[in-house]
């Protein structure tokens, strides 16, 4: 293979502001221990008045969550009981007026317009299981956030995120770039999971901690992750593999820089991340005997790697190694080219 020389791993090189930590004092519910992967999450939600436990002082994290209650969670931090008071009415035949979720569910459907109704919803089903994408999708229309954020990015994200075409595309581009979320060992993101109450705590939590500028670190390391599975891709030749990878890496970098635009070190880093992705695209048309193809696109990477440079001088030794790449894949493609 003639990309030997990209074999490297970033190590403490993508760093950046620290997020706050939640200040806790002890586990608010008896089934969510401090070791909880979730404790930071519910606790931090419990105090800002966002969930609560049950009468018996549990938590319940593991039970899954249907869509009404996943409604009312994202609800109710925008209504008061005035305000739920008068809904009177509704169009979905399975939500009957006398239930507790009634009027949560007509607030979300006519207030904050992040469910549809008729004609594209015929039907609410407030006791199917919430699934991921959807949560994701409502939590951000109910606090406005844009997913079209970097619509300029259309790069399949993972095997089962890969059609920029589907309705749940977007949301979870926009989940990466904030780090609600991130692909799983298996390398998916699985938008159709069924969520429990813990992992609805998470994904909320992470999001209202990016809202308010505190995911930075976090976005920076996981570029860092996505970027050592690019190089462990290619080396195994999995091509499909680092272009999913390298996707999620720009995106958490261009999430990271929304926050904090004015650091060199994200600026910086936006750029890392921009030059493997051109890298991954330069072994791509390497792949398919494009030669030209990949001199102007190692070209690219070494560009970019000269930026990450002047941005952040701590970025100079990780800059270097890129440039060296690709310095040595145009070198290998020139030498193809010379052979015919």
């Amino acid at each position: 293979m003639w990309l030997q020389t990209i074999l490297f791993v970033l190590a403490s090189v993508l760093y950046g502001p620290q997020a706050q930590a939640v200040e806790t004092t002890g586990p608010s519910f008896s089934d969510v221990p401090s070791s909880h992967f979730a404790f930071e999450a519910i606790e931090d939600l419990k105090k800002r008045g966002i969930i609560m436990g049950y009468r018996d002082g549990t938590y319940r994290p593991e039970s899954t969550v249907n869509r009404a209650e996943a409604v009312k969670i994202i609800v109710a931090p925008f209504v008061n009981p005035q305000q739920l008071g008068q809904f009177q009415s509704t169009p979905y035949d399975d939500v009957p007026r006398d239930t507790w979720y009634f009027a949560y569910v007509e607030a979300a459907r006519q207030s904050l317009k992040i469910i549809d109704g008729p004609p594209k919803a015929a039907a609410f089903q407030p006791d199917r299981p919430v699934r991921k994408a959807e949560f994701i999708k409502m939590i951000l229309l109910a606090y406005r956030a844009d997913p079209n954020s970097f619509s300029e990015i259309r790069l399949p994200l993972t095997p089962d995120v890969a059609n920029p075409d589907e309705w749940y595309y977007a949301y979870l581009r926009y989940a990466l770039s904030s780090s609600m979320t991130a692909a799983g060992g298996d390398g998916h993101l699985h938008p159709a999971k069924e969520l429990t109450r813990g992992e609805v705590a998470v994904l909320l939590h992470r999001f209202l901690l990016y809202r308010e500028g505190r995911r930075t670190q976090e976005l920076l390391s996981q570029a860092e992750k996505e970027l050592t599975i690019v190089l462990s891709a290619l080396d195994k030749n999995d091509i499909v593999k680092a272009e999913h990878a390298s996707a999620r890496a720009l995106l958490a970098a261009r999430g990271a820089h929304v926050s904090a635009s004015d650091e060199p070190v994200v600026k910086g880093a936006v750029k890392i991340t921009e030059g493997y992705r051109a890298l991954v695209r330069a072994y791509r048309a390497g792949v398919t005997g494009d030669l030209d193809s990949v001199v102007k696109l190692s070209g690219d990477a070494w560009y970019l790697a000269a930026k990450a440079k002047e941005f952040d001088p701590t970025l100079t030794d990780a800059a270097g190694k890129l440039q060296k790449s690709a310095q040595s894949i145009a070198d290998s493609a020139r030498g193809l080219k010379a052979k015919g």
